[in-house]
């Protein structure tokens, strides 16, 4: 979910703009950028991704007049690119679908934070459970960081629009909306879910140098 209409968040809006601008500025330091420089196919890979994701942010639906819900796809990116890059290819799909219109230029700082910094880091801490405290299982991996990451990523997400709504609305009104968003959030979870697994499943089986998440040595050879 993101916030396709401006609420007129005022300085809240200003202070979002702030701390996604930092969580950008602290992901620029963390690409391997001599990496990335130096491999070809990372590049290709990376900006590959970044059209397809910025293409399906342009493919929402309207819930109401200030809210939207499409495919957030962070968990595929995290898992594939760790946390910076993903950030990064998150943000530039919202300010490529804030440039189209599908979004207002005075939410960019909170949608920055709610589709962008938080489905991205939700996903990694999923990722961290899975490589840190869990069975070195390909289907964990596939099933819990690809499939249940994707998922609690996309309830953050909405549980967060939800939030800023009540702060911006009255009770009458958003108890009207909350019915709305409510009803919906639950239906974005399984297609988050399934297709985020469905790519993982897909690239780690037949391409899993793409997915730098996955060490092939450690979930495949060791079971």
């Amino acid at each position: 979910m993101s916030f396709s209409a401006s609420i007129h968040p005022g300085f809240l809006g200003g202070l979002a703009l702030v701390f996604w601008l930092l969580f950008v500025i602290l992901a620029l330091l963390q690409v391997p950028w001599k990496i990335l420089f130096r491999e070809k196919g990372l590049q290709h890979l990376f900006l590959g991704s970044v059209l397809l994701v910025a293409f399906l942010w342009q493919l929402r639906a309207d819930i109401n007049f200030a809210v939207s819900i499409h495919l957030l796809l962070a968990t595929t990116l995290t898992l594939m690119f760790y946390w910076p890059m993903a950030l990064l290819a998150t943000s530039l799909a919202l300010l490529g679908a804030t440039m189209t219109g599908q979004a207002d230029w005075t939410m960019l700082g909170i949608n920055g934070l709610v589709a962008c910094v938080l489905p991205v880091f939700v996903s990694h801490w999923a990722w961290r459970l899975v490589d840190t405290k869990m069975p070195a299982n390909f289907f964990i991996f596939v099933l819990v960081a690809g499939g249940v990451g994707a998922a609690a990523a996309t309830l953050s997400s909405g549980l967060a629009v939800i939030a800023i709504t009540w702060l911006y609305t009255s009770g009458h009104e958003f108890s009207r909306l909350a019915s709305e968003y409510f009803l919906f959030l639950p239906l974005t979870l399984p297609p988050e879910a399934v297709i985020n697994g469905m790519i993982i499943t897909g690239l780690t089986a037949f391409m899993p140098d793409w997915v730098r998440a996955f060490d092939p040595a450690r979930y495949l050879d060791g079971n």
